[in-house]
């Protein structure tokens, strides 16, 4: 029968199945032989006893039989191994096995042609089983390692970046954490692409990779003196940076630029506030950088960091009462007359504006003639009512192009 045949080759098996882990999957080519061999090598051998005992029994695997693979995922936790490449390696378990089956079957045979479309049902099943019992390990470890490092606790977080910094409750709530909190601290925000607000649960891509943004945080935000706080809130990850002196804030600006490049496959959008002594002030930090993050965000400026200082005048336009009427005055009649006649008056304005309001620099970077550039802002002038040379005007088709995130760039 195929499986007494395939219950003689489970050890070359669970052998070719690591040697394919190697040469498909990066984390395990890139892992020494020894943990190949002294950890890879024995969680799959396990799978195939367990698999090929129930193929012989004809019994559906129960979730109490995938104990070895759920404590293997944990220590891939700890192994640099992401879920992505356990998951992988479980479909390539699956996929070496069926291969084994084929080879067991003597193909001429009808009955173990049809024992094995049998079997290979089987196997898929016990594959998805296998699936599910590896992210589940896998995403209890990481749990419990965001626990061990200190990724601070809803409660505690909650109360810091509402302004209850300074309340005894909640020095008393990080005493008991073990936390000694600093005098003050500079608020960064970090958002990935796969930031989906209002997801009451995240989906188990979104929690590896917030457990990665955790991780680059912590290796990259190194804090001169004080502790770094770190903790997750609505799909965001929010840290606290100590800070004594308003200088630091240049510092880590340069620091959030390296986590930034290390996240760069995320495409996060990094904000940062300004410098406010005391932690009654972090309700306002966290404002702050909550706005940086969704002005970046909105412009399209993934894969930055942007400081709140930088976007001041931004969030001062989205906040006014008038920024309808700003709009509908400036921006909004060059859109219509652009689509309209296939004109170019907006991108003009902005390139204008980049260019610090230099006509022959302006016509450069828009590949015509400077009289174009003039033709161009004449009829700004006379479409909106604001003369592109006169300080106030201009002003305010500034805002106006910051109404429409048409300030940074096409």
């Amino acid at each position: 029968m195929i499986t007494d045949r395939l219950s003689r080759q489970l050890e070359p098996t669970a052998k070719r199945m690591v040697s394919r882990y190697r040469g498909t999957i990066a984390d395990y080519r890139l892992a020494a032989d020894d943990f190949l061999d002294r950890d890879v090598y024995p969680v799959s051998l396990s799978g195939l006893h367990v698999a090929v005992g129930n193929l012989e029994s004809g019994q559906r695997a129960t979730t109490d039989e995938f104990t070895s693979v759920r404590a293997g995922a944990a220590r891939r936790v700890h192994q640099d191994v992401s879920l992505e490449s356990f998951l992988h390696a479980v479909r390539l378990w699956g996929k070496v096995l069926w291969e084994s089956v084929l080879g067991c079957t003597h193909a001429d045979v009808a009955a173990e042609r049809e024992a094995a479309l049998v079997i290979a049902g089987r196997v898929l099943d016990h594959v998805d089983m296998m699936s599910v019992a590896a992210a589940q390990g896998y995403l209890e470890e990481l749990q419990t390692v965001w626990s061990d490092r200190e990724v601070i606790r809803h409660d505690l977080l909650e109360a810091l970046i509402s302004g209850d910094g300074e309340s005894e409750q909640v020095r008393r709530l990080a005493r008991s954490l073990r936390l000694r909190l600093s005098e003050s601290y500079i608020v960064v925000v970090v958002r990935t692409a796969e930031h989906q607000p209002g997801e009451p649960r995240h989906t188990i891509a979104q929690r590896v990779m917030l457990r990665d943004v955790v991780e680059g945080i912590r290796s990259r935000l190194v804090p001169a003196a004080g502790s770094l706080l770190v903790g997750i809130r609505h799909g965001e990850v929010i840290a606290l940076y100590p800070f004594e002196s308003p200088s630091e804030l240049a510092t880590t600006r340069q620091l959030c630029s390296a986590l930034a490049c290390h996240l760069a496959y995320t495409d996060a959008v990094i904000g940062i506030s300004g410098c406010h002594q005391g932690l009654a002030p972090l309700a306002t930090s966290y404002a702050e950088a909550r706005e940086a993050v969704e002005i970046a965000a909105g412009n399209g400026a993934n894969g930055r960091v942007v400081a709140f200082d930088e976007v001041l005048i931004d969030s001062v336009v989205r906040a006014s009462r008038h920024a309808s009427r700003i709009l509908d005055a400036t921006i909004a009649p060059l859109l219509a007359y652009d689509v309209e006649h296939k004109a170019e008056l907006v991108p003009t304005l902005r390139a204008y504006v980049e260019t610090g309001f230099n006509l022959t620099r302006c016509a450069e970077s828009r590949c015509v003639h400077p009289n174009t550039i003039v033709y161009r802002l004449r009829r700004i002038k006379e479409l909106t009512g604001r003369d592109p040379h006169v300080p106030d005007d201009l002003l305010l088709l500034q805002l106006g192009l910051k109404l429409t995130g048409l300030g940074s760039g096409e």
